[in-house]
């Protein structure tokens, strides 16, 4: 049993949550611990078959015009998540 709500929102914070709604003071980039997570989860096989950025992004950022009139989609994916977590340095 893995509960994937917190990854669900966290995976889709860099590369839309920032733009989209204006939460660009900190990126999850900014926050070694929380990166680590999410690519911990993501490096699961079912996990990494599940997400399709460019259809989330698609979805976000064309689902409602009066907040983005042009539809315009930005090119970044966010942080790389299939690279290691680093998560095992991090540990106290």
């Amino acid at each position: 049993w893995l509960d994937l709500r917190l990854f669900m929102t966290l995976v889709r914070f860099d590369p839309v949550y920032t733009t989209y709604f204006k939460t660009n003071l900190k990126r999850i980039a900014d926050y070694p611990s929380l990166l680590g997570y999410v690519r911990d989860i993501y490096q699961m096989d079912p996990v990494k078959r599940a997400i399709n950025m460019n259809h989330i992004k698609t979805h976000y950022f064309t689902s409602h015009p009066h907040l983005n009139t042009f539809g315009i989609i930005p090119i970044s994916n966010g942080p790389d998540l299939a690279v290691p977590s680093g998560r095992e340095k991090l540990s106290m």
